[in-house]
């Protein structure tokens, strides 16, 4: 298997980059691909890798391309030779489990990505390459806000956002707000306390650390 990284922590790169530590048992090539100069931009990677010029992408064992965080998780997860499931052992528990990443990817990591998307940064970056809607970035902040404020209640006595055991709902939102934070205080408020210690919790952990790299470079740094 052939995973596309990013030269950066995007928020839809680190996600899988911490599932891939986080689960164990697999085994990746991995080819970085420079945002800075726009490579997935380029006629040849929208050609050969992904029509939509995203970071990042998976060639499965069969030659096909798997895009999207949790399609990419998903599949690794089953490939896995060993480790824990991410995404769960039984039906119930992976329905729990996709119910949450369901929630938490569209209440908040989508409106705080949006909310970037919305900055002139934003504008600056993609040079025209995704279509923006500055005028919407205040609408979206508030919307991943009311997002946060329900899970900050809902996580009262958890310690992870299914339970006692940090899954694939945890990775994809830490990745999101990780990342987003750096350029948004906001994201992590620490009035919302159980949130802020979910994150702290995250923050600390063997993978998170491992993410901040590319997988190339962990490999080259455990070498």
């Amino acid at each position: 298997m052939l995973f596309y990284d990013a030269d950066n922590p995007t928020p839809n790169v680190m996600p899988v980059r911490m599932f891939i530590h986080e689960r164990g048992g697999l085994a990746l090539d991995t080819t970085i691909i420079s945002l800075a100069e726009l490579e997935n931009r380029g006629r040849n990677y929208r050609e050969t890798v992904n029509c939509r010029g995203e970071v990042p992408a998976l060639r499965g064992q069969d030659g096909q391309i798997i895009t999207e965080i949790i399609a990419i998780c998903e599949y690794l997860d089953e490939k896995a030779t060993e480790g824990r499931s991410l995404i769960g052992d039984t039906p119930e528990h992976r329905a729990h489990v996709r119910m949450w990443t369901r929630r938490v990817d569209l209440e908040i990591a989508q409106p705080v990505v949006a909310w970037w998307r919305g900055s002139s940064d934003a504008e600056d970056f993609y040079m025209g390459y995704r279509t923006l809607a500055p005028e919407a970035q205040r609408y979206h902040r508030l919307l991943a806000e009311q997002g946060m404020n329900m899970l900050d209640e809902e996580m009262e006595a958890r310690n992870y956002i299914c339970g006692d055991k940090m899954m694939l709902a945890d990775i994809l939102l830490f990745g999101t707000m990780f990342t987003m934070s750096m350029t948004g205080a906001w994201i992590n408020n620490p009035n919302r306390k159980n949130l802020a210690a979910w994150s702290e919790r995250m923050r600390v952990s063997g993978s998170a650390r491992a993410a901040l790299i590319s997988l190339a470079g962990a490999k080259d740094s455990l070498a």
